[in-house]
């Protein structure tokens, strides 16, 4: 039985990697990391999600943008064709923004998540680019498929946004963590 997780290596390269992590460094917009509380409202909840988040729309035009489209596209065409059956729903299409983000060592998101609720039900699939290579923790764990996906440079993954992916970090105690991260949603 497939678990529906597209693990895609060598979707950027190291220079993109490190291009990407610069972006975010130099980019004053960035801040604590948000989640969406029970009352539907972002917020703060460093017990949650402890992180420094960069929101970065991809109608900008910058080479950051179209950097992270250019290479998601090919691994969406990549997940299309491992499963095919992603494409039997409604049209669905790259939601407008991505966010970048940082872990500190100790930092993660911790509480196991969906990327599907309430506020964000138009989600279909959820993706992460891998910015650097942990050695010492810093996986996604998907607890339903016994699945702990290693931090590697580059390394693109894919999953559905529903209940069946609940999925969490799990913090390196000795070593930072970058990834950029968004979301398809149905049109």
């Amino acid at each position: 039985m497939t678990n529906w997780i597209g693990i895609y290596d060598n979707a950027l390269t190291s220079e993109e990697c490190k291009f990407i992590i610069d972006e975010f460094e130099k980019n004053p917009e960035k801040g604590p990391g948000m989640i969406i509380g029970a009352d539907g409202v972002d917020k703060v909840d460093k017990s949650v999600k402890d992180s420094t988040d960069s929101i970065i729309p991809f109608n900008e035009g910058t080479d950051l943008a179209t950097l992270i489209g250019k290479n998601l596209f090919g691994g969406i065409q990549n997940y299309r064709k491992d499963y095919p059956s992603v494409d039997l729903v409604s049209s669905w299409v790259l939601f407008p923004f991505f966010n970048i983000q940082k872990y500190l060592p100790g930092q993660g998101f911790h509480l196991p998540h969906c990327e599907t609720d309430n506020k964000n039900s138009p989600r279909i699939l959820a993706w992460m680019f891998y910015l650097n290579t942990l050695t010492d923790g810093g996986e996604t764990r998907f607890p339903g498929y016994d699945l702990d996906v290693k931090p590697v440079e580059g390394r693109l993954v894919i999953w559905p946004a529903y209940f069946t992916h609940i999925h969490h970090g799990i913090p390196s105690p000795t070593q930072t963590k970058y990834i950029a991260t968004g979301w398809h949603v149905f049109k």
